[in-house]
This record gives structure tokens, C-alpha cells and sequence, in this order.
């Protein structure tokens, strides 16, 4: 389903990336969708989605993502996964999982995977907002380079740039690059807010400090 992967790891210090822009034929109106994985697309566990038959996909995840394609969004995947660096399985397996995924709902542009614990001190775990600038990087050659968690919400780079998450971890991501935020219910995922996208809703409030 890839066409490529780019080691930004060395060593797993950074994100890992699934890329498949080139075979995606689009109308790109300039605006990323970035999108989480667990809870949005598919459902999510405590114990981790572990292999491609774990992988059950919410109703209505496949429409949803059709719908982006139709307003022009290309669409990065930004998912947690610390069972990397806990040594419960290893990044063969999150490229399973994505296969799997992308079979069901359709190719996504970028796949970016964070493989660290929290104590890890990464840049790229959410709410830290390192995949997306990465994806961003990855599909318009700019991101933006720093965040003031303090202060104002910074200027997207395309006005039309989303979040879609149910954490506030990634509401806080999509936060620090200027996005649309659009928080979902775990169990309704990426269905649950899709109409709101349609209608050029300005997406939910979110401070990252408050």
C-alpha cells in the first residue's frame, strides 16, 4: 500500500513515517486533515491494537475519509503507539496494522507513528505537535518551527487545516499548528463530526493551558 518510508527514527528518536502521496490522485485545495487514529478511525483498546485483526473499523470511518478526499484534503495519519518502545511489538507490525487499515478506508496520504513512552521526552508525541510539522513537512515543504504553549493559537499554514481527535492530547497537537479542532466521541469516532467539516464549521475551543 506504501510506496515509501522515511527513517526520521535514527534510532527511534522520531516519528516513524508511512508515505504514499505520489499514487493518490487529487484536487489538493492546500489543507492538511490530520487525523488519530484510535477512536477516530478505528476502535481503540487498553490493551493496544496489537495486529491487523485487532483493527475494527468504526461505521461510517470509510465515508468520512471519502468525504475529505471531495474537499480537496490531503490527510496525515498522527497516532501514539508506545507499545513500540515497550517492546510489545516492533515497527513491522505498525505497517501491518496501517496496511490493514488502508485496505478498509482507503490510502492516507502520510502515516506518522510516535513509538515513545512519555518518559521517553520525545518531540513528536502528541500533544507535542513534531508529526504533524513532520507530515506537514513531508507534504508542502513547511511547518511550523516553534510553539508557545503560552500564548496565542498560532496562524495555520492553509486556513482550512484540521484536527480530528478524541484526546485532548490531540487537541493540543492540532492546536500548536494552528488548526481546526474537532474532538470526537471514542465510540462514535470521525463519523460524529464530519458533517460539521462540511459545513466549514470553525471546529471546538481548546486551550492547552487552561
Amino acid at each position: 500500500m506504501h510506496i515509501g518510508m522515511i527513517d526520521l527514527q535514527r534510532d527511534m528518536e522520531g516519528p516513524i513515517a508511512e508515505v504514499n502521496i505520489s499514487n493518490i490522485e487529487l484536487e489538493w485545495n492546500g489543507a492538511i486533515a490530520f487525523v488519530d487514529r484510535d477512536g477516530v478511525l478505528n476502535y481503540g483498546s487498553p490493551n493496544y491494537i496489537n495486529k491487523p485483526s485487532e483493527l475494527t473499523i468504526m461505521p461510517g470511518a470509510k465515508e468520512a475519509i471519502m468525504s475529505l478526499r471531495r474537499l480537496g484534503y490531503r490527510i496525515a495519519l498522527v497516532t501514539n503507539q508506545s507499545a513500540i518502545m515497550r517492546g510489545l511489538w516492533g515497527v513491522d507490525t505498525i505497517h501491518s496494522i496501517h496496511s490493514k487499515l488502508q485496505q478498509e478506508i482507503g490510502p492516507l496520504d502520510v502515516l506518522m507513528t510516535c513509538p515513545h513512552r512519555n518518559r521517553d521526552l520525545c518531540d513528536c508525541r502528541k500533544p507535542k505537535s513534531g508529526m504533524l510539522n513532520a507530515a506537514s513537512k513531508i507534504i508542502r515543504k513547511k511547518c511550523h518551527e516553534k510553539v508557545d504553549w503560552w500564548g496565542e493559537k498560532p496562524i495555520p499554514i492553509h486556513p482550512f487545516d484540521l484536527m480530528i481527535g478524541d484526546r485532548n492530547s490531540d487537541m493540543g497537537a492540532g492546536w500548536a499548528v494552528g488548526a481546526r479542532l474537532f474532538q470526537v466521541d471514542e465510540m462514535v469516532g470521525i463519523a460524529g463530526v464530519i458533517d460539521r467539516i462540511i459545513d466549514n464549521d470553525d471546529g471546538d475551543e481548546f486551550s492547552p493551558v487552561g
